[in-house]
């Protein structure tokens, strides 16, 4: 579903990006897990980065492949189970699906 008009359409990628953009920043600045702060201070870069990156869709895929490729190597790298491996694991995943969510396809009108 692409929310459109003459001049601006917002795809499926977009919308996730902002949404998880708008998520990143809330968990960071809220600290809902007892996060360590260097992570809190990464939370809420990687949410700013998403809110901006949201407003195209080539940055919007950028976005999710970064959030991949970044957590998913930082997720991998952490000694033991910890809580910042588990959202490390989490946002790769978001990561995956914003790169490969496909925009709808554009009504006929």
């Amino acid at each position: 579903m692409a929310l459109s008009s003459d001049q601006f359409e917002f795809t499926r990628p977009q919308a996730l990006t902002l949404t998880a953009g708008v998520l990143q920043l809330a968990f960071g600045w809220l600290d809902l897990f007892g996060l360590n702060p260097s992570y809190r201070v990464v939370q809420l870069g990687v949410g700013v980065m998403g809110i901006v990156m949201a407003w195209r869709l080539v940055h919007a895929r950028m976005y999710g492949l970064l959030l991949l490729l970044g957590f998913g190597i930082l997720a991998f790298s952490l000694d033991g189970i910890t809580t910042e491996g588990f959202l490390g694991v989490r946002t790769a995943l978001i990561g995956l699906v914003i790169t490969l969510a496909r925009p709808a396809k554009r009504a006929p009108g």
